[in-house]
């Protein structure tokens, strides 16, 4: 073993760590030189939806300069801004105003790749890593798989977060142990962009980033002599609700949304079982060695639906962190590094142990969140940073030959198992009946799977045998574990990577898109054989009445019938209230009351779609002289009722502030006539005909939501749900002009926060910055 380090470097050591980390990213992404993009095929988020919300934002803003605050496209509009729609105000946005947008969306997740292992070598470099355990740790968590993987499904907001992460933790370093205060300032920033990245995942980041801060002023035993450890926590929390206050534009829209949303207390998408759902199970703790254990992409078997990642952490990047525990010259923060790794791994998990409950009852905002085990993340990081430890340990000679051997050893025995198809007969027990057909299905993969884990548990070994005794040293040594442990990372994450040709050809248009582009706005299109995936018609700027978001309004979800797979929406009632003047079948087939209209056996995503146009165009503006209220649990049902008079009487809750006039037959009836003169996305001019001596309701075909401004005849008026879910308004006699606006009041407000904070957060910095230098001299 040798007795001395080997502190080699090359000579521009921070842009060699650039390089290395780029050409890492390039084992994966390397179809991107050639014009390719990476939208994950047609199951990936992106594809689907993510997309098709990113285009839509970028066009708004290039033709007016501002954010959209509504879309009209999917579940009769929603809030653009406060339903979410990817990253809005995060920096990625503004490639796509001077980029393609399938290209600005791509290269903003390489480069956000890229610098998750950069970002993670400079962290560790301030730790005193030496160059060689550095640029390891840095490219063990850039090719993790919970990194890696989450760029071919389109998880942008994911990645961003994941990137950010070493940053984070590096500013507070320098800010604490450094004793640089002004760094609050730039961590202030730092968190904003963390949440404006993926607010979920930066719930859980700053939740690590409060242990961390605890840790460096209270516990670190290379504090500072005489800091005072409260003050700088103070200084640290001030900094993370400047840096919150800095996505108030976001953030504050989002919060006037969540009673409106699925996410509402007592909605579908709120409880313990929805919490718990795409969690971390404990038996999936095998596929941080052996991912073929519960089964990749189509062949999972585990307890969550669907499985587009993976969390394998890498046989080397796992032997040395092994080694990295109890670093003599750092043991107290190699153990508050394992320990974060528990406590988070223990959080992925979710409601799968009883560690989850405290923070479910007691933690804001938990009930209303799921897919927990995005929080691997904080799993990944310190271990990537113990492996850097376990590094410099062998290069100092400190771990003998023999541990290294017997850690490789039982890998190389659990690799073994699974040749052996022992494992096969622990996934058999573990699956749940439902899922036993897919268990068995998996058996090949997993004896395959388990031969690669052999092959490179005998790599990693000869590898960090011939480090460990001197046989291979310096550069020789650093560039050997790297090309073995990259080797071994790529080889599972490159099965999550899916490129595809630019979207102009993904979503070129075919007979039935082109003739929906050619009518004029606004109309309705439902799609009821689903040949159009998901949100993708948005892409095309085609209204449909249902699509895939994840927190549309609750309100419509109800009307349309969404957990009866939007069945409402083919009763009379709701195909002429919602304005669906087109119907997609998979089929030519005689319908009442509709026309073909065009058809394509194969459309763009290689279905079959026939469109259809209802023979008398539906209003999207109408006007009732009668209505009621009734109960608000009674609208919808009361609505769908084949004998309720839908087209006479409009439907409030009984909770509008208005009063109705009592009915009886025969119902009245108004000569007045509604004609949409404008539409945009969030505007519209409506103009009335004809006279009416009493009062009358103006029903609109699009989602009520608070923020809708109306003005009749330039007199401001209020607007309320009425039908379920859709725009009302009272008109007074002699109306001629209405004007609807959605302006959002949290939007507006957020803004000012917003500005405010960033002010604030570079006044701390300025300030800190400024008594340090005086301190100085």
């Amino acid at each position: 073993m040798p007795t001395e380090p080997m502190p080699w470097e090359p000579r521009w050591p921070r842009v060699a760590a650039l390089v290395i980390c780029v050409l890492a990213a390039l084992t994966l992404l390397w179809p991107l030189l050639t014009g390719q993009i990476l939208f994950g095929g047609g199951r990936s988020d992106m594809f689907i939806a993510g997309y098709s919300f990113r285009l839509f934002g970028a066009d708004a803003f290039r033709a007016t300069g501002a954010i959209p605050q509504w879309n009209p496209y999917l579940f009769g509009g929603l809030p653009y801004i406060g339903a979410m729609h990817g990253d809005i105000f995060y920096p990625t946005a503004w490639l796509r105003w001077i980029m393609p947008v399938d290209l600005a969306i791509t290269w903003g997740m390489a480069l956000h790749f890229v610098l998750a292992g950069w970002l993670t070598y400079g962290f560790t470099r301030a730790l005193r890593l030496s160059w060689s355990a550095a640029i390891t740790a840095g490219v063990a968590y850039e090719l993790t798989g919970i990194v890696a993987s989450q760029m071919s499904p389109g998880h942008d907001g994911k990645l961003f977060v994941s990137a950010l992460t070493p940053l984070a933790f590096w500013l507070l370093l320098k800010a604490i142990r450094g004793g640089q205060r002004w760094l609050f300032g730039a961590f202030s920033f730092v968190v904003a962009l963390l949440v404006l990245g993926h607010f979920q995942m930066c719930y859980f980041l700053l939740l690590a980033l409060g242990m961390w801060a605890i840790y460096l002023a209270v516990a670190d035993p290379e504090r500072p002599q005489g800091q005072n450890p409260w003050a700088t926590l103070a200084l640290a929390g001030v900094a993370v609700v400047l840096g919150v206050g800095i996505t108030a534009l976001q953030g504050m829209p989002f919060l006037q949304y969540v009673p409106f949303s699925p996410r509402a207390t007592g909605g579908p998408n709120t409880g313990w079982d929805w919490v718990n759902a795409f969690a971390f199970p404990p038996e999936e703790i095998f596929t941080t060695l052996l991912p073929q254990f519960n089964g990749v992409l189509d062949h999972y078997w585990g307890r969550n639906p669907l499985k587009f990642h993976t969390e394998y952490l890498g046989v080397i990047p796992l032997v040395l962190a092994c080694c990295g525990v109890g670093d003599r010259g750092q043991r107290r923060l190699t153990y508050t590094l394992l320990a974060g790794a528990v406590i988070f791994l223990l959080f992925s998990a979710a409601g799968h142990t009883p560690f989850y409950r405290i923070w479910f009852e007691f933690m804001p905002m938990m009930k209303k969140m799921r897919a927990v085990g995005m929080v691997f993340f904080l799993v990944a990081f310190p271990l990537a940073i113990l492996a850097g430890f376990g590094f410099d340990r062998i290069l100092r000679g400190e771990i003998s030959v023999r541990r290294l051997l017997l850690v490789t050893g039982a890998f190389g025995l659990f690799a073994l198992l699974g040749v052996a198809g022992v494992l096969q007969s622990v996934a058999e027990t573990m699956a749940i009946p439902q899922r036993m057909e897919q268990v068995i299905a998996n058996a090949a993969p997993l004896r395959a799977g388990a031969a690669r884990l052999l092959l490179f548990v005998v790599l990693a070994g000869g590898t960090l045998w011939a480090i460990g005794v001197g046989k291979v040293r310096g550069a020789a040594a650093a560039a050997l574990l790297l090309a073995v442990m990259s080797a071994d990372l790529w080889s599972i994450d490159r099965q999550f990577y899916q490129f595809s040709p630019r979207a102009a050809e993904l979503f070129r248009d075919d007979p039935v898109t082109t003739a929906l582009r050619q009518v004029k706005p606004p109309f309705r299109v439902f799609d009821a054989a689903g040949s159009y995936p998901a949100s993708t018609l948005m892409a095309y700027r085609i209204p449909v009445a249902e699509g895939y978001h994840g927190n549309e309004l609750q309100a419509y979800d109800q009307l349309a019938g969404k957990e009866r797979g939007f069945a409402s929406l083919q009763t009379p009632a709701l195909l002429d209230l919602l304005a669906l003047r087109f119907l997609i079948l998979p089929e030519s087939r005689p319908i009442p009351g509709w026309h073909q209209v065009a058809a394509a056996e194969h459309n763009t995503f290689g279905n079959p779609a026939v469109l259809y146009e209802q023979d008398s165009t539906p209003a999207y503006a109408r006007i009732f002289a009668a209505a009621a209220k009734v109960p608000a649990d009674q609208v919808i049902p009361t609505l769908l009722n084949p004998r309720f008079p839908y087209t006479h009487v409009l439907l409030y809750p009984d909770t509008v502030s208005f009063t109705t006039q009592p009915l009886s037959p025969p119902l009245p009836i108004t000569s007045l006539r509604a004609t949409v003169r404008e539409w945009s996305p969030g505007s519209m001019r409506i103009g009335i005909e004809g006279r009416d001596s009493l009062p009358t309701h103006l029903l609109v075909s699009e989602n009520w939501y608070p923020d809708w401004a109306a003005t009749v005849d330039g007199i401001p008026v209020r607007t309320f749900q009425a039908d379920g879910s859709l725009i009302s308004l009272t008109l007074p006699p002699g109306a001629r002009d209405v004007v609807l606006r959605f302006e959002s009041a949290g939007y507006r407000l957020g803004k000012l926060i917003s500005l405010t904070s960033a002010l604030l957060a570079l006044g701390l910095g300025a300030v800190a910055f400024l008594l340090q230098r005086r301190a100085l001299h």
